[in-house]
């Protein structure tokens, strides 16, 4: 009997779902919407091959630079990289300054490009290879259920004890997406949906540079160690996010 009334409510939410949409459905399990998810806001987005795209948006000082020498800064930089690490460790799909906006895309063959690149911390890939890399993992995480948080206290034992994950540990200064669902994340972070996390939001503080606009791609402004010794890059503050998620099925094959 009880099959029989499953089957007969699946008909009933089918019909429903035929007449309505998706609706209904969004309703029952909830919608998270990860797939249609596009940046509008600094972020990275790391493929399930590896690879990671990296999509700036920032305002333009035209005290420091025009669009047409940034431009000129972006491709010396990639170019001198390139030449160090091979081929095409990165590559600019896309680049505008329309009204003093920048929109800037960079994609990065490794994880070991994007973080080489940009002097900064960042890792992905099974939990066990991040955990051997040397990076050291908080004591408590929140944890993760679809898009909702469903406890705020799970230890670090809990979190890293399930090595059939991955884990993406970047500086807590851009949206992260992912190719999994989202099961742990670090105390500092807050959930977009299932795929996506982002620093939770703090207080800005008035510590303005006088070096002008400074993307999150540092050496896009100051350039590769081959390109110049003189400047060093503006160091960062190096808190770092923390994200343990499970590949999806269909991109771990």
């Amino acid at each position: 009997m009880k099959a029989k009334s499953l089957m007969a409510g699946a008909l009933v939410l089918g019909v429903t779902l035929a007449v309505t949409g998706c609706s209904v459905l969004d309703q029952v399990v909830g919608r998270d919407d990860w797939k249609d998810w596009t940046p509008t806001q600094t972020s990275l987005q790391i493929s399930a091959g590896g690879s990671v795209t990296e999509s700036i948006f920032d305002t333009l000082d035209q005290n420091y630079y025009n669009a047409d020498e940034l431009q000129d800064l972006v491709a010396r930089s990639v170019k001198s990289y390139n030449a160090e690490h091979g081929g095409h460790a990165i590559s600019v799909p896309a680049y505008s300054a329309e009204n003093g906006k920048i929109a800037l895309t960079l994609v990065y063959r490794t994880p070991e490009d994007y973080a080489s690149y940009n002097q900064v911390s960042f890792a992905d890939g099974p939990m066990l290879d991040v955990q051997m890399s040397g990076i050291t993992f908080p004591d408590t995480f929140l944890k993760v259920s679809g898009s909702n948080l469903t406890d705020q206290g799970v230890s670090s034992d809990e979190a890293l004890s399930h090595k059939e994950y991955s884990a993406a540990v970047t500086v807590a200064d851009h949206v992260v997406q992912v190719p999994g669902q989202i099961r742990y994340l670090s105390a500092n972070a807050e959930l977009i949906n299932s795929h996506v996390a982002q620093p939770k939001l703090q207080e800005e503080t008035n510590a303005s540079s006088e070096t002008g606009l400074v993307l999150p791609s540092n050496a896009v402004y100051y350039g590769t160690e081959s390109d110049t010794e003189e400047a060093e890059p503006p160091a960062k503050t190096q808190q770092l996010m923390y994200i343990i998620y499970e590949k999806d099925a269909e991109q771990s094959t």
